[in-house]
């Protein structure tokens, strides 16, 4: 399909808008339809010739390129204004799947712009949308070879990052990169929107692995329905645990009666075998438990792709109380993606199951406070990311077909 890629920049000095310029000419290069828009500013500058964007160029566009100056460690103001402009489609659960990566610059090499990438990914979760760093894949193809591009600018994973030097000019390495994330985010966004309908396609055929801590009973169940979400529009799965202290060989609690056995180990090989991937982990200091940590370091390759590039991934957790770290644990947990090269597909804020849930946007979560067992609205939740898993890996694990029609409904929308 002919993916339709938004290139929204802020800029002052010129600098962002020398990147968003490199990154349309990437998205052009892959064959999208482009629009290269500014950010109105609040003070005079520099009349940059391209048009104003609006909240429409969010919901026309299959993928985003997202580009924003760092102030403080954030966005820019009038980048967070554009960003709050999109309130009203983002309530009425309008802009979820799309495609959305992130440039940045400031003048110190350690100035921010990890953590500016960072919210503005935060951003893009909250409207459901799916986020792509600058891994270590190509796009249409992760057994690619890498891109030194990345490399060569930093090696950010979350995104471009630049050095903006006063007079706005950009180093030719730096446009080269902003070209490459320009060409990944498009051909992902390809993809992403052109998967088809289980309706016409009968069933999803992608394969799905769900990788949780043992250690936590809360977590095991919620794993087990996420599973669950999977099978029910047809995906195969593989569940899997991870041992951790205190993991109990039996339980009298539902999903294991009579002490039926565990989930086998989990393999990095279970990740290289699955089109998406599910992750689980009860929350230790406002991060993922040990053992998923562990396991997520190993799947990290030194060069090149490893088993989670270019898939799509999340992740649901439980904590002890409802604000004892459900949300840094999973914002945590998606840095990490990030570094492995995945896609991060969240639950999509908007849906009603995630609403009455808890309304996490970045992943499912339960507090033990409200007992063991998951709440059956948490349970539905886990059951919903599982579905959204399957479906994402069946269209990311696809060539887009060439005279394939843009898909007018969202992912969330197969799931009702």
């Amino acid at each position: 399909m002919t993916p339709r890629v938004a290139v929204v920049y802020h800029s002052r000095r010129g600098t962002m808008r020398s990147l968003a310029e490199a990154a349309a000419a990437g998205a052009q290069a892959y064959g999208a339809r482009v629009r290269l828009l500014r950010v109105a500013d609040d003070r005079a500058g520099p009349a940059w010739p391209d048009e104003e964007a609006g909240p429409e160029d969010v919901l026309w566009a299959d993928g985003l390129v997202l580009a924003s100056p760092t102030y403080f460690g954030n966005v820019s103001a009038p980048f967070k204004r554009f960003l709050d402009g999109t309130t009203k489609l983002w309530w009425d659960g309008l802009l979820t799947d799309r495609v959305v990566t992130g440039m940045t610059a400031s003048t110190c090499l350690h100035g921010g712009r990890e953590a500016t990438l960072l919210t503005l990914y935060q951003s893009a979760h909250h409207w459901g949308a799916w986020t792509l760093g600058a891994g270590p894949d190509r796009p249409g193809d992760p057994a690619d070879p890498a891109d030194p591009s990345c490399d060569g600018v930093g090696g950010n994973p979350y995104g471009l990052a630049v050095t903006a030097l006063r007079d706005g000019s950009v180093a030719e390495h730096d446009r080269a990169a902003a070209r490459e994330l320009g060409l990944r985010l498009a051909g992902v966004a390809a993809r992403a929107r052109s998967g088809g309908r289980p309706a016409q396609d009968a069933a999803v055929r992608s394969r799905v692995t769900v990788v949780h801590c043992a250690e936590d009973e809360t977590v095991r169940l919620l794993a087990q329905e996420c599973a669950a979400g999977a099978r029910e529009v047809g995906a195969e799965v593989r569940l899997r645990r991870l041992a951790g202290p205190g993991v109990r060989r039996e339980s009298g609690l539902p999903g294991r009666a009579g002490g039926a056995p565990a989930a086998a180990a989990a393999d990095p090989a279970d990740v290289a075998w699955a089109d998406s991937v599910v992750l689980g982990a009860p929350v230790r200091a406002g991060a993922v438990s040990a053992p998923l940590l562990g396991f997520l370091q190993s799947l990290e390759p030194p060069a090149g792709p490893g088993p989670l590039a270019g898939k799509p991934a999340s992740g649901f957790v439980s904590t002890a109380r409802p604000h004892a770290g459900s949300e840094s644990a999973l914002l945590s947990l998606h840095h990490v993606l990030h570094h492995c090269g995945a896609v991060v597909v969240p639950p999509g804020y908007t849906d009603p199951v995630v609403f009455e849930a808890g309304g996490n946007p970045y992943g499912t979560s339960h507090a033990r406070s409200a007992g063991v067992l998951p709440t059956v609205q948490a349970l539905a939740a886990a059951r919903h990311q599982g579905r959204r898993a399957a479906l994402a890996g069946d269209r990311l694990r696809r060539r887009p077909a060439p005279d394939a029609g843009l898909l007018d409904t969202p992912l969330e929308k197969e799931l009702t």
